[in-house]
């Protein structure tokens, strides 16, 4: 691809034959099923890194895009944004968005979930009475 770039650089702009034959040579070489299949190697390989990378943070889909679309940019991308765990309220660690209970201290989840709602509207609302 280089050598067809550098034939366009040093060709006689007014010999229009010498033109067609480096950029058919440009074509050439861009149409090239080798340099294809490793363009689709590479963007296998960063898919698959961003999927990894998303699965430790509760979001494989969401990596498998970024490192798809972006290859290492888009794994820094998903290192650096927000877990898609949902946070347990008895031991503080991350569970699958889904989860009906804490995988690692058995806690219902919607159930702790509901009775921390209400005792931090309860916390708030204590002491205000009827002014």
């Amino acid at each position: 691809m280089r050598e067809c770039l550098d034939a366009l650089a040093v060709a006689d702009r007014g010999d229009v034959e010498t033109l067609q034959g480096a950029v058919d040579a440009c074509l050439a070489a861009a149409l090239d099923p080798a340099m294809w299949r490793w363009a689709l190697a590479i963007t296998v390989v960063c898919a698959a890194v961003g999927a990894l990378i998303g699965l430790a943070r509760g979001r494989w889909l969401a990596g498998l895009g970024w490192g798809a679309v972006l290859g290492p940019i888009g794994w820094l991308v998903m290192l650096l944004s927000r877990s898609g765990f949902v946070e347990c309220p008895a031991c503080s660690r991350g569970n699958p968005p889904a989860a009906r209970a804490c995988r690692h201290c058995g806690v219902n989840l919607q159930a702790a979930a509901r009775a921390s709602e209400r005792a931090e509207r309860k916390r708030l609302d204590s002491g205000r009475g009827w002014h």
